[in-house]
């Protein structure tokens, strides 16, 4: 949606936005992946700390 604002002309209009040139398009994608590496690094550095566990089975306690 945050892409459409930019590239649909009547939208960015209401915005005052200007189209962005290809130099920003591509530091715009570039930027956007930084979230995922973050991410990604988190989830190795997790898993070199703590081994690989994605869900642990918890048991059923029954009582009585």
């Amino acid at each position: 949606m945050q892409v459409g604002v930019v590239v649909f002309e009547p939208i960015a209009n209401i915005f005052k936005l200007v189209p962005l040139n290809q130099t920003q398009w591509l530091y715009t994608i570039l930027i956007s992946f930084v979230p995922l590496l973050i991410m990604e690094v988190q989830k190795k550095f997790n898993e070199f700390k703590f081994g690989k566990v994605i869900y642990q089975k918890q048991e059923k306690i029954h009582t009585n």
